[in-house]
Order: structure tokens, then C-alpha cells, then sequence
């Protein structure tokens, strides 16, 4: 029987978390960060966001060194809370991350048709990414590993220079980039920055589905904490590179920038346009060429990581058996793979046909914060339960650092569906209804999926296979 294959290293799964995170999206968000803060101190934001997501990181950590499993996420919730709330949160968490890259899809769309007048609408653009993105993603991990490492390295270096030459070129216009309290600014306006800066690495954790194709059990690890690295390093120089460069009012959309057009949903635009100035056909590649990295390294890890996730669960009877077959030549996940292609192609066209993007980002944020938010408290919970379980790593400073995590996460996930955009409701509409719909799927699909496995011959009852993939047999 063909099985996953252990060839990711640490460096590659870091590349993998830090480009799942690093979205078209981001620069909005980093954008957010800096109007947040007085002058040029958005950068201390997304700093101290990285420390809190460093420390969120260690708790899977210690998870996955715990249960090195492709289930996750999933698992660790069955052994700290039980199985029904386990399945029902795991799907939802898989289902609204892949729906919701409809909207990264769109705005990569959108820069396409944009950048090229006449060209294919913004449909044929979302179709190719996703399709591009399955067919690699089919074909083998060695192949969708080496694609990630190579778009990744190329959109951090070229994001790391082009960062480096506007602060070369217009850092003089700098104003206060060490205090984050000046011109009267409180300590809310802070919090409300680093709320916002937290975001910007959601994604990260992914990669705990990916332990079955680590190269040895500490790559998740260190391949986590890479990718809050790289990606507070690059977070940090490109907010003060953007507020160096160009006015907050025009990043943010609050007024046009000199040429009279408004650029608030791609700032990354403007910004390039005033570090290459004269040397307009080159801003134009280069946004074309940003635009297209930081979505198709989404994708690509998107597909990559979720895809082993959904082969977990079906392989442990919670989603279609169909799900769990491994390709005999590639050694990946195929259905897992076509399946949740399908479902993010559906999904970016619906949001194409009727919009909501935006409602679907609350929806999205909700529910990283809110697992981010569980894994702190399976850390606390199963140091408890199950203190005798080996453990190759352990959080440093629990329970503070536990609790802290816990309570942040929490407390974001309530803060973002209290945001006062109409869009805030609809999200949380779009999570309670996804929530539903597989709290029904628990109670009465998966008793019939296990029920129809037990009947076939050779099967392995339930709980003999939850023992043996503990136990690693």
C-alpha cells in the first residue's frame, strides 16, 4: 500500500508557512498596521505580533512532537476534548480556510485583468492559478515542495530589496519610528495594531499536517519558527518601507495619489510605482510579478498542507474513504488533492458571481484565532490529562505563556466579529453556518462512515487505528 514519503526539511516547511501566510492580502493588512500607529512605528506592531505568534507556534509545537500526525490539529482536539467536538471544528477550520482562498483568487484576478487591458477576464486568471496549482500539487510533494521553496526564496528576496532600496531612497522622510505614544497616541491605538499585525502570519500552524513528510520530528518545529521569522522580518522592513515611500492616506485609499487614481485594496501598486519611478514598465512587471508570487505560494501550500489534512481525517473514517487514497506513482493524496481543488475553484467563482470577499476574511480570521486559541489550551489541558505522553518539545514558561496565548486568541477571535463593518456580521454568519452544517455532519454522517468501514472485510475497527497511529506502528 502506497504511503506518504518523509522528504521535507526543515527550511522547506518554513518556506511553506511563511508563503500559506504571505498573501496580496497582507500588504492591505500591513497597510491597516501603519495607520494605526503615529509616524513610522507600525513596524514595533508587527514585531511584538511575531513574538506572540512565535509563542502560539510552540504550542503546536509540542503538539505535534506529541502526536506527529498529518491529522493535526484534529487530534490533538480528540485527545484534549473528545472526538464529535474535534471533527465538527477540524472541518470547519479545513472547509473555511479553502473557501475563502476565493478571495485571494479574486484579487489576483482583479491585478491581472488590471495590468493586462484586454486580456482574459479575471475568471480565466482564478481558473489557471487553481488548476496550475492542483496539477503540481498531483504530481508529487517533492515537485509542490520545490515549486514552494523556489516562488517563496524569490518573493522574500525581491520583497527584502525592494524594501531595502526604498528605505535607501526616501528613509529622510521618517518620522518617529521609535515611539509608538507620541502625538498624544494611547495604549489602544497599540493593541489595536497588534491585533491587526497577528493576522498577518495566520496560516502558519499548517504545516503540523505535514509530519507524516518531515524529514526527522523536529522540522515542524524549527520549520515553524522559521516561518514566523521570515515572516516578521519582511513584515516589519516593508511597513516602513511603504510609509517611507508613499503617505499613509494614499496606502490606505483615504485620498488619491497624484496620477488621481485611489490604490487602498493594492497600495503595493502605488509603492512600486514611486520606488521605480521613471521606470514605469518595470513598477508594471514587478507588480505583475508580486501579485503572482504571493498568490500562487497561497495556493500552493494552501492545497499542499489542507490536503493532507483531509486525507487524515478520511483515513481515520471522519470524511469519504475515497479521500484516503494515496497515488501509487506520486505518493501523494490525490482525491484529498482534486477534491479541494474543486472546492476552492467553486468557491472563488461564487464569491466572483456574488462578492462577499470581504465577509469571508472576517470568517476566516475568526476561526484562525479561535484554533490558535484551542491549541494553547490543549497544551494546558493535556499536560494535565496525559502527563505521562512523551514529549519532544515542551512550551518554554508554561503556563504563562500557554495561558497568555490562550486568552489573546480568544479574545481576537471575539474582537473580530465586534469590528464595526457590516461585513464583520455576514462573517460570522458565513463561521456559525459552516459550524452547523458540520456539527450535523458529526452527529449523523461519520456514525454511518465508521459503521459501512467495519463492515468491509479486513477492517480495522476505529479504535485499533487510532492506537496504531499513536503508537506510529
Amino acid at each position: 500500500m502506497a504511503e506518504l514519503r518523509r522528504v521535507l526539511s526543515a527550511p522547506s516547511v518554513a518556506l511553506v508557512g511563511a508563503g500559506y501566510a504571505f498573501a496580496t492580502l497582507s500588504i492591505v493588512a500591513d497597510v491597516q498596521v501603519a495607520t494605526l500607529m503615529p509616524g513610522a512605528t507600525g513596524w514595533m506592531a508587527v514585531v511584538i505580533a511575531g513574538v506572540v505568534c512565535w509563542l502560539a507556534s510552540a504550542s503546536f509545537a509540542e503538539l505535534s512532537a506529541m502526536y506527529p500526525s498529518s491529522a493535526g490539529v484534529r487530534l490533538y482536539l480528540q485527545k484534549a476534548f473528545g472526538e464529535r467536538f474535534a471533527t465538527a471544528m477540524s472541518a470547519t477550520y479545513i472547509f473555511t480556510v479553502i473557501a475563502a482562498s476565493g478571495a485571494e483568487a479574486y484579487v489576483f484576478g482583479s491585478v491581472c485583468e488590471a495590468l493586462l487591458p484586454g486580456g482574459p477576464p479575471v475568471w480565466a486568471y482564478m481558473i489557471s492559478a487553481f488548476l496550475l496549482v492542483g496539477a503540481i500539487n498531483y504530481r508529487g510533494i517533492e515537485l509542490s515542495a520545490g515549486v514552494q521553496d523556489v516562488l517563496s526564496g524569490v518573493m522574500f528576496v525581491f520583497l527584502l530589496s525592494v524594501s531595502l532600496v526604498a528605505l535607501a531612497k526616501f528613509g529622510a522622510r521618517l518620522e518617529n519610528w521609535t515611539d509608538p505614544f507620541a502625538a498624544g497616541a494611547s495604549a489602544g491605538g497599540l493593541v489595536s495594531a497588534v491585533g491587526v499585525a497577528i493576522f498577518l502570519y495566520a496560516g502558519f500552524e499548517w504545516v503540523t499536517a505535514l509530519s507524516e513528510e518531515a524529514e526527522d520530528p523536529g522540522a515542524i518545529r524549527r520549520g515553524m519558527a522559521g516561518s514566523v521569522l521570515i515572516l516578521g522580518v519582511i513584515y516589519a522592513l516593508l511597513n516602513l518601507a511603504l510609509v517611507s515611500a508613499v503617505p499613509k492616506e494614499v496606502l490606505s485609499g483615504a485620498r488619491p495619489w497624484v496620477d488621481g487614481l485611489s490604490y487602498g485594496a493594492r497600495p503595493h501598486v502605488v509603492f512600486l510605482k514611486v520606488v521605480f519611478g521613471p521606470y514605469a514598465t518595470l513598477a508594471l512587471i514587478a507588480t505583475g510579478l508580486l501579485s503572482f508570487l504571493a498568490s500562487m505560494t497561497s495556493f500552493n501550500a494552501g492545497i499542499l498542507t489542507t490536503s493532507r489534512f483531509l486525507y487524515a481525517m478520511s483515513r481515520d473514517r471522519t470524511m469519504p474513504r475515497v479521500l484516503s487514497r494515496i497515488h501509487p506513482e506520486y505518493f501523494t493524496p490525490a482525491a484529498a488533492v482534486v477534491a479541494l481543488t474543486a472546492v476552492a475553484l467553486v468557491s472563488s467563482l461564487l464569491l466572483l458571481l456574488f462578492g462577499g470577499f470581504n465577509a469571508f476574511t472576517f470568517a476566516v480570521a475568526g476561526s484562525e484565532a479561535l484554533m490558535l486559541a484551542l491549541a494553547a489550551a490543549c497544551v494546558i489541558w493535556l499536560r494535565r490529562k496525559a502527563p505521562g505522553v512523551e514529549r519532544g518539545y515542551r512550551v518554554p514558561f508554561h503556563p504563562v505563556s500557554t495561558v497568555l496565548v490562550a486568552l489573546i486568541f480568544a479574545l481576537l477571535f471575539a474582537t473580530v466579529f465586534l469590528a464595526p463593518q457590516p461585513e464583520a456580521r455576514v462573517g460570522l454568519a458565513i463561521y456559525v453556518a459552516i459550524v452547523v452544517f458540520f456539527v450535523a455532519y458529526t452527529l449523523v454522517v461519520v456514525p454511518r462512515l465508521r459503521a459501512g468501514a467495519t463492515k468491509r472485510p479486513g477492517a480495522v475497527p476505529t479504535q485499533a487505528r487510532g492506537a496504531q497511529e499513536l503508537s506510529g506502528e
